[in-house]
């Protein structure tokens, strides 16, 4: 077989993945909400041993200690920022290739591709699932697409930002809604976002402390190709805030009342979980002089240690 007729192929056969995977659907609750049919999406999504979502347990996870987070160009805004309808979510495209991340145990430099959101969350922390989640795709610098990068292992990194409901709504998420008041009709409609949206705004403070496992993409092709971190810090949003996302409709023109995918087992893959409590490559608690600092801080501030 020619190189020519094996290039051909190879882009048939994805054309044929990316048609198959537009026809694709969340399973609709039943009438208390609760979903019982999992998803049957063929190829790798029933296949594959190493699926996302999972249930994040501290009992299956081992302790790890990564070095901290390097996040360049994430307080800027999103240039020409556009929120899309996919049919399956709202999405907001990235095309600065200068905002990347690294370290936290990644392997190199990642560059931020998009963000979109699951209401409620893909990921439950020990078998409890919140409003909303948030992820923010990455792919490996050294390839030039998303696409290149998630048909090879690990070159896809994810950022999974969970949010719990409050009473309050959250204010960065609101030039989102605000913006799909044009779009949330109409599946493949997009519009220029009503604001400004810093990715580092929606991040948790604390990204110290994160659960960590190699997983896939959770919509198909789900492709195993994915470094996943999911922030224990969770942010707010509101009920009023969820409900709104609930209202973006799909491509037959329903309501997302969902749109995330069932647990998928863990199976012999390794869970790691980080905290801020240890001391990078020592394993020292820093907890207590962290405590001890702040005690002596206060005394000076008093005036009581002079």
């Amino acid at each position: 077989m020619t190189i020519n007729r094996l290039v051909s192929l190879v882009a048939i056969f994805g054309l044929l993945a990316v048609s198959s995977a537009d026809e694709w659907h969340y399973p609709t609750p039943e009438s208390n909400g609760v979903i019982k049919d999992p998803e049957h999406w063929g190829g790798q999504c029933d296949t594959g041993r190493r699926q996302s979502p999972i249930d994040l347990t501290h009992k299956a996870a081992v302790r790890g200690d990564f070095s901290p987070f390097l996040f360049s160009n994430y307080m800027n805004p999103i240039r020409n920022a556009q929120l899309a309808n996919t049919g399956h979510s709202v999405q907001i495209d990235n095309s600065d290739p200068s905002v990347t991340l690294y370290g936290g145990g990644l392997p190199g430099k990642f560059v931020l591709d998009q963000m979109h959101f699951h209401w409620g969350s893909e990921h439950t922390v020990n078998g409890v699932r919140y409003g909303l989640e948030l992820h923010m795709v990455h792919h490996d610098a050294r390839y030039k697409t998303l696409a290149e990068a998630a048909a090879v292992k690990n070159a896809v990194a994810v950022l999974g930002v969970l949010f719990h409901v409050a009473n309050q709504d959250n204010a960065h998420l609101d030039v989102v809604l605000e913006t799909s008041d044009d779009i949330r009709d109409v599946a493949g409609k997009s519009a220029p976002l009503k604001g400004r949206l810093s990715p580092h705004n929606l991040l948790p403070r604390n990204r110290t402390a994160f659960f960590r496992y190699e997983g896939s993409l959770t919509t198909p092709t789900c492709a195993e190709s994915v470094i996943w971190t999911v922030f224990t810090e969770s942010l707010p949003v509101s009920l009023d805030q969820v409900e709104l996302f609930k209202t973006i409709h799909d491509g037959a023109g329903h309501e997302l009342v969902n749109n995330y995918r069932s647990l998928q087992p863990l199976n012999a893959r390794a869970l790691v979980y980080t905290t801020d409590m240890t001391m990078g490559g020592s394993g020292a608690a820093l907890a207590p002089v962290t405590a001890l600092v702040l005690a002596a801080v206060a005394l000076v501030t008093a005036g009581r240690l002079w």
